[in-house]
């Protein structure tokens, strides 16, 4: 009844005429010369207290484990809907200030890449990009014609097929690359993973969660965020390959959480106000090429200390800008969960 009533409030709007220009004068530093490559990927109805590289008793991250990341345990979402959470994590509003219409108004933060100088691209595998990519590169990955990695479903990991070429196709200016996963995507959390990647039995196989015991539906989601783990270990062994030209870099956070059963809630989207903790606790992993610690780079000693404190989705806009090291008047440096070290 309130998704309903949510979506029948948009129409009612007035429709914005203009789009509020941020950043004008955004360039890009010139403290550094070596070229940097991101990958960002936004998952979708991801828990944090399912990940075992936090402390999850099911070992749900064994690649992960096997690569040098920061997980970040302590992380809320801006909503508990994609529609909400993923414009948001983009915006220069935080979880206060955001409201999706002033959100599709304003410029977001891969605006501001592309104004420096960035080659920016989105490719989505889930429903679309929520307006964010409306003026940058899209590709839908959701069919086989373009996925090559496609079995029952298409996979998230066939975003990676043609990335290198996408990358040697530019040889000039920083690369912001976003993968917008089908990851946790409910119900049929069965349908969200390989075959082979079925490690947690017996496992809910519909998604008619009220056929399913608490048992199964948590190990058919688990095996869905065991398939992330690997997807996203992949994404960072592409990365490794590039870093000799490229100081490279893999952010991950989920759009929001998920109920799977407790006090008798299922999926998400709840007011905020009232939503449980499960819908807005989310997974956050940042992975960085050993170039990233030398001179005028991220100081990562400092940055493993802070995996316990409290984030959000308000910190990404202004993470992303400082990463990236683009100068704008709109960048928060007290928003910036990385610390930066510049010599000379």
């Amino acid at each position: 009844m309130y998704s309903i009533g949510k979506y029948a409030g948009q129409f009612l709007k007035n429709k914005a005429t203009s789009l509020r220009v941020i950043g004008v004068s955004a360039k890009i530093s010139t403290s550094d010369e070596r070229r940097k490559l991101v990958i960002f990927v936004v998952g979708e109805t991801a828990r944090a207290d399912h990940f075992s590289l936090n402390g999850y008793h099911k070992k749900t991250n064994p690649y992960l484990e096997e690569d040098d990341v920061l997980s970040f345990r302590n992380t809320w979402a801006c909503g508990t809907s994609t529609s909400d959470s993923v414009p948001c994590m983009f915006s220069i509003y935080g979880h206060a200030d955001f409201n999706k219409s002033k959100a599709k108004a304003t410029e977001n933060v891969l605006d501001i890449l592309q104004r420096a100088g960035t080659n920016v691209i989105w490719l989505d595998n889930n429903s679309s990009s929520k307006g964010v990519a409306d003026r940058v590169p899209y590709e839908s990955y959701k069919t086989p014609d373009k996925n090559p990695v496609c079995d029952s479903e298409c996979r998230d990991v066939g975003m990676l097929a043609n990335l290198q070429t996408y990358i040697n196709q530019h040889p000039s200016g920083d690369i912001f690359i976003v993968l917008h996963q089908m990851g946790n995507h409910g119900p049929a959390y069965f349908k969200r993973y390989p075959p082979q990647f079925e490690k947690f039995a017996p496992t809910c196989q519909t998604n008619q969660l009220e056929n399913c015991s608490l048992e199964e539906i948590n190990n058919a989601y688990d095996n869905a965020i065991l398939y992330t783990d690997y997807f996203l270990s992949e994404a960072i062994a592409l990365l490794n390959k590039n870093s000799g030209p490229f100081k490279s870099a893999l952010l991950y956070v989920s759009d929001h959480g998920e109920s799977l059963g407790e006090n008798g809630l299922y999926l998400h989207g709840l007011p905020y106000i009232i939503a449980p903790d499960t819908q807005k606790r989310v997974p956050m992993i940042m992975w960085f090429s050993d170039n990233f610690e030398n001179k005028n780079k991220i100081n990562l000693r400092s940055l493993r200390k802070k995996i316990d404190d409290k984030y959000s989705h308000d910190h990404i806009f202004h993470m992303i800008l400082g990463l990236m090291e683009v100068k704008t008047d709109v960048y928060n440096e007290a928003l910036d969960i990385i610390d930066h070290v510049y010599d000379g």
